[in-house]
């Protein structure tokens, strides 16, 4: 997978119990396991020893997890438990049928703090060289949020990412509350919010 070398190919079967029945999730976290993935595979081991590509502190290895689902639909819960039990960034691309897309998690302190997905069927060239694997895994992120030619630095672009996030959810809810509103007055208020929000997000969008 990625062309990568022999030296990092693990192409290991992980049974899903392996999450479900030995992990504390909720019922709904083990339904989705059952009923969404097909098969889990370990596919690669990206590290200093088979790579040759230094460690930090905060990046000691990235794993490369493929994910076979069994009907066309993103089991976020499944991949932020692997990701969260895992103590490693893990770059996921999850298959169904011909159709794919990747996932990857941003993390801080070594603690899962969101998910990051691209679209279906997105290509991207990936691209495993660095100085060291904090650069690798920086670069992975950048591409799969389709900020690899933003020059910035990592933590304002992820921010800047987030805020983004935050406003698209604001938004969607906000055309939703308008939508019901009866009320003449409180409706104009919403719009009035709305065009601050998508007023915010174009700025964003338009640097």
């Amino acid at each position: 997978m990625f062309n990568l070398p022999k030296s990092t190919v693990v192409d290991k079967f992980i049974p899903k119990t392996a999450f479900y029945n030995k992990l504390n999730i909720t019922t709904g976290v083990k339904e989705e396991f059952v009923n969404k993935i097909d098969k889990i595979t370990w596919k690669n081991k990206i590290s200093e020893d088979t790579i040759g590509i230094t460690k930090t502190n905060e990046i000691e290895e990235l794993q490369i997890f493929e994910i076979i689902l069994k009907d066309k639909s993103i089991p976020k819960n499944v991949i932020r438990t692997i990701a969260k039990n895992i103590p490693y960034p893990i770059l996921f691309k999850l298959f169904y049928k011909e159709e794919f897309y990747y996932s990857i998690g941003l993390y801080q302190d070594k603690k899962l703090v969101d998910l990051y997905f691209s679209e279906w069927n997105d290509n991207f060239n990936l691209n495993f060289s660095g100085i060291n694997l904090s650069v690798v895994y920086e670069k992975i992120v950048k591409e799969l949020i389709k900020e690899q030619q933003n020059e910035q630095k990592f933590d304002i672009i992820i921010e800047t990412s987030n805020k983004k996030k935050t406003l698209e959810k604001e938004i969607t809810l906000l055309q939703n509350k308008i939508t019901i509103e009866k009320q003449f007055n409180k409706k104009v208020e919403l719009n009035k919010q709305l065009f601050q929000k998508q007023t915010e997000l174009e700025e964003i969008i338009n640097g």
